[in-house]
C-alpha cells in the first residue's frame, strides 16, 4: 500500500511531464508556421506600400508624356501656321514681281504705271521698295520662328520619351512587385492552411481540457481577424471624427469621401466605384467645385502649403518626394480618409507625419 502511495505521484509526476513535452514539441511546428505567416503579412504590407507608391509614380510618368503630348501639338500648330503666313507672303511677293514684269514689257512705262505727274513715279517706288523690305524682314522672322519652334518640338518629343521610358520602367518595376506580392499571398494562404492543419491534429490528440486552452490560444488571432473584417466591408466609418470643416468647400470635399469608404482601391481610377489615393483627393475635391490633376505630385505643386501645425479639416497629406508617392484628405482628430494600396479599400486611418500639406479651397 505505501509502495502503491509512492508510485502513483511518480507516475503522475511522469505523465505530466510526458505531456508538457508532448506540448511544446506540438506547439514548436505551429509557433513556427505563425512566425512564418507573420513574417508574410509584413512583407505583403511592406510591398502593398511601394505598389501605392509606384502606382503614383506612374500617374506622374503618364501626366508628363500628356503635358509633352499637348506641348508638341501646340508647337505643330504654331508652325504650321508661320508657314502659311510665309506662303501668304510669297504669294503676295510673286504677284508684285508679275505685275512689275508686266509693266517693263509695255511700250511706254508711264502707261503702264498709270500716273501723270513724274514724281508720282518716284513715291511708287519708295514705296515698293519699303513693301519689300519689310516682307523680306517678315519673310526672316518667320523662319526665325519655325526654327525655334523646330528646337522647341524637338526637346518636347525627348521629354515625351523620357516620360514614356519613365513610365515603362515604373510600369514593370510595379508588376514585379505585384507579382511577388500575389506569390506570397499563395504562399501565406498555404501557411495557414498548414497552421488550420496543425491546430486540428493537436486538438484531436489531446484532452478536452488542453483542447480549450488550445482553443483559447487560437481565440484572439480569431477574434483579430474578425474585428479587422467589417472595416474592410465598410471603411470602419465608426472612427470618423466629429469635427467641423472650416469651410463649405472642405466640407463637401470630405462628405463625398466619407461617402466612398469601403470601396477597393484601383490604380488609375477615380471612380465612382473604385479609386487611387490620388484619384479619391481629386473626385472629393471636384465635388466641392476644385479641379486637381490625377497625379499626387502635381496636386501637391498647384497647391499653396501649410504647416503641419497649421493643418484643417480638408487639406491634402503628401508622402514621397515632392508628394509624388501618396496623398490622402485630412478629416480632423489625427485621422485621414485615404485609398492606400492594391487588395485594400477607401478607408479611415491614423495620419502619419507627411512630407508636406495642402490646401486646396
Amino acid at each position: 500500500m505505501n509502495l502503491r502511495k509512492k508510485i502513483l505521484p511518480l507516475t503522475a509526476i511522469a505523465m505530466s511531464t510526458l505531456l508538457g513535452v508532448a506540448t511544446a514539441a506540438e506547439a514548436a511546428p505551429i509557433d513556427a508556421k505563425r512566425r512564418q505567416a507573420a513574417a508574410l503579412e509584413a512583407s505583403i504590407s511592406a510591398n502593398g506600400a511601394r505598389i501605392s507608391a509606384l502606382a503614383e509614380q506612374l500617374n506622374g510618368a503618364r501626366y508628363r508624356v500628356t503635358q509633352a503630348q499637348a506641348g508638341i501639338a501646340e508647337a505643330q500648330r504654331r508652325t504650321e501656321a508661320a508657314q502659311n503666313e510665309t506662303n501668304r507672303i510669297k504669294a503676295l511677293l510673286s504677284t508684285r514681281a508679275a505685275t512689275i514684269y508686266k509693266g517693263a514689257t509695255t511700250g511706254s512705262p508711264l502707261q503702264a504705271t498709270n500716273v501723270k505727274k513724274v514724281n508720282e513715279i518716284g513715291i511708287r517706288s519708295k514705296y515698293a521698295s519699303a513693301a519689300a523690305t519689310h516682307d523680306d524682314a517678315l519673310l526672316e522672322m518667320l523662319q526665325r520662328s519655325r526654327e525655334a519652334l523646330a528646337v522647341q518640338k524637338a526637346a518636347l518629343e525627348r521629354q515625351k520619351a523620357a516620360a514614356a521610358a519613365e513610365r515603362d520602367r515604373v510600369d514593370a518595376a510595379k508588376a514585379q512587385v505585384a507579382a511577388a506580392n500575389a506569390q506570397q499571398q499563395r504562399l501565406l494562404g498555404q501557411v495557414k492552411g498548414e497552421i488550420a492543419t496543425l491546430v486540428a491534429q493537436e486538438a484531436a490528440r489531446r484532452e478536452a481540457a488542453a483542447r480549450a486552452a488550445a482553443l483559447r490560444s487560437v481565440a484572439p488571432t480569431t477574434a483579430r481577424a474578425g474585428a479587422q473584417a467589417p472595416r474592410g466591408r465598410t471603411g470602419n466609418p465608426e472612427l470618423f471624427p466629429n469635427i467641423p470643416a472650416p469651410s463649405p468647400r472642405a466640407a463637401a470635399a470630405i462628405a463625398f469621401a466619407r461617402a466612398q469608404l469601403g470601396k477597393p482601391y484601383r490604380y488609375a481610377t477615380s471612380g465612382p466605384n473604385t479609386y487611387d489615393c490620388s484619384g479619391l483627393t481629386m473626385a472629393a475635391w471636384r465635388a466641392a467645385g476644385v479641379s486637381l490633376p490625377h497625379f499626387s505630385g502635381a496636386q501637391y505643386r498647384m497647391l499653396p502649403h501649410v504647416p503641419l501645425s497649421a493643418i484643417q479639416p480638408g487639406d491634402l497629406v503628401f508622402y514621397g518626394p515632392n508628394g509624388s508617392n501618396h496623398v490622402s484628405l485630412y478629416i480632423g482628430g489625427g485621422m485621414v480618409i485615404t485609398a492606400p494600396q492594391t487588395g485594400d479599400v477607401v478607408k479611415i486611418s491614423p495620419l502619419r507625419p507627411p512630407m508636406g500639406v495642402g490646401r486646396p479651397g
